[in-house]
């Protein structure tokens, strides 16, 4: 089954999300014109976030300028190129073993370009930035201090 989902996710610096993709596991890859998805449109899912619906024609699923791939997942995640940055599409269909490893909605993905992006922030602006992770929560502080 397909369902190829628009991540409410604007990406603007690649080297965040490449940070954000190793902390995960996961691979940038640049340039990669493709990504895998389960390969054919079946109409099968209709929510508001299906890509679709999301101005992205089904017979554009799977092409992407860039894509994140992961070991454990047999389908990617493509990145497609906006006005202001990227895009993030993916099949988060079960098989794919991508909600897995990134969450549903790709969350743990989201939390991760957040914090990179913040400290990459921080630190072009004179800032020392220290991570704190609640491994009970999943939570992520960032404790900033004028370096």
């Amino acid at each position: 089954m397909s369902h190829v989902v628009v991540i409410q996710l604007e990406v603007k610096d690649l080297e965040a999300l490449k940070t954000a993709a190793e902390r995960l596991g996961a691979t940038l890859v640049i340039d990669q014109k493709t990504f895998r998805w389960y390969g054919r449109w079946m109409n099968d899912y209709s929510a508001d976030n299906a890509a679709y619906r999301q101005g992205i024609s089904a017979k554009d699923y799977g092409k992407c300028d860039h894509a994140i791939t992961h070991p454990d997942c047999s389908y990617d995640i493509g990145l497609v190129k906006t006005e202001g940055g990227f895009r993030v599409v993916a099949d988060e269909w079960q098989t794919g073993g991508l909600v897995a490893v990134f969450g549903s909605g790709m969350e743990k993905l989201k939390q991760q370009y957040g914090v990179c992006m913040a400290a990459r922030t921080m630190r072009k602006q004179g800032w020392s930035v220290r991570e704190i992770s609640d491994t009970k929560t999943g939570n992520i502080r960032l404790t900033c201090t004028k370096a």
